[in-house]
């Protein structure tokens, strides 16, 4: 088989960039163009360059391997370019984000020189003489849009001629989906997930279809087993800590609220709303307040909706007080917000001194609240133009 014509070489360290290059060359391969990272490596795609495989090692300082990825099966024009990804060991969490973003492949280091070339003919082989399998996961993928049925019937050929796949039981559950079958297309996730413990994606829509309908245990069970597959997510350690907590899985839970607020305390409105799901937890209701009291007078000077969360949060751990003063700081400031925000503000003071047994300042407050309430609703709505 003629060896591809256009290589693309994405490598962050250069003297291995350089290797592969020369590897690449010496193998045959005489369009390789390498770059250091994946926002190169899209530009050069974007220029209009042909490009028939693209071969990335994963760690790189902008747009690493997966993400450059991800973005590249998003894109039409780049959707079904073949990458092999390059990886220094195997792990789990490997496999798991290889399957979530539909690589061709990968390969491990260190590798010879016959290992890359055979690889490399390997995925172009599957590329230019797609078996059976292959050609009934096209077909079905062709006509998912337009004609889910259709579609189903494809995938239903594949699931029959390699049952033992996990990926035609994805698409088979895609085309259920789309064609409105969320029962069976539940079972042909499950059936995925079962062939392989790793499939992310398919994890990721039962994990949907358990919060939509309410099935607790089941969305737990599932949340765990994609944390294990992918411990750097974010949204599901931040959808599993509380589960947990709830749970009384105190390890698992104080384990993701570490995780989610480790690289963000510096950012006030994203931190605010990540505390805001872990704040009634008495478990970890003195780092919430701690971390909470850390941005909160920031927050205060630049943004008052999130400064507004922080105080709700602290005063519902006992540190109303520091609430107090941040909220009076934003109503000498009140012509700079809008009343619906001004009566939002006045409630909590009232609460907060209601809490603090100081009924004066409670009743002020909330007489305050109604009165910018009536103003408001007594003011005359804009009409529409004609």
């Amino acid at each position: 088989m003629s060896k591809p014509s256009h290589v693309l070489v994405v490598f962050g360290d250069p003297p291995l960039r350089r290797t592969i290059n020369a590897t690449l060359r010496n193998l045959g391969y005489q369009r390789v163009h390498a770059v250091e990272n994946g926002v190169e490596a899209f530009q050069w795609l974007e220029s209009g360059q042909r490009v028939d495989v693209v071969i990335t090692s994963l760690r790189m300082t902008r747009l690493d391997g997966f993400e450059l990825l991800e973005k590249l099966r998003s894109q039409p024009a780049t959707k079904s370019l073949p990458v092999i990804l390059v990886a220094g060991k195997a792990t789990e969490q490997l496999v798991a984000q290889a399957i979530e973003t539909d690589a061709d492949g990968y390969l491990l280091m260190p590798f010879t020189p016959a290992d890359l070339d055979r690889r490399i003919d390997e995925l172009m082989e599957r590329r230019t003489k797609p078996s059976l399998y292959q050609q009934l996961l096209l077909s079905g993928q062709a006509t998912l849009e337009a004609a889910p049925q259709e579609s189903i019937m494809w995938f239903r050929e594949a699931v029959h001629e390699n049952p033992s796949n996990p990926i035609g039981h994805y698409w088979l559950g895609q085309a259920l989906e789309k064609a409105g079958l969320v029962e069976e297309a539940e079972n042909a996730y499950r059936k995925a997930v079962e062939l392989n413990p790793l499939h992310v994606k398919s994890m990721d829509r039962l994990k949907e279809f358990y919060r939509r309908s309410g099935r607790t245990d089941e969305l737990y069970a599932i949340l765990v087993r994609l944390y294990h597959a992918r411990p750097d997510r974010r949204d599901v350690a931040l959808e599993l800590g509380p589960l947990a907590l709830a749970k009384g899985d105190m390890e698992q839970g104080i384990a993701c609220f570490e995780f989610v607020v480790g690289s963000v305390r510096h950012r006030p409105k994203v931190l605010a709303v990540i505390l805001a799901k872990f704040y009634r937890f008495s478990v970890l209701q003195a780092d919430v307040a701690r971390l909470a009291l850390s941005v909160y007078h920031e927050a205060v000077e630049r943004d008052a909706e999130t400064a507004f969360l922080l105080a709700q949060i602290l005063t519902a751990c006992g540190h109303a007080p520091q609430a107090r003063d941040g909220l009076v700081k934003l109503l000498r400031r009140s012509k700079e917000f809008e009343k619906s925000f001004i009566i939002r503000v006045h409630l909590l003071l009232a609460h907060i001194y209601e809490k603090v047994g100081i009924d004066r300042l409670a009743k002020e407050h909330r007489d305050a609240a109604k009165f910018l309430q009536t103003s408001q609703d007594a003011a005359p709505k804009p009409q529409p133009q004609s």
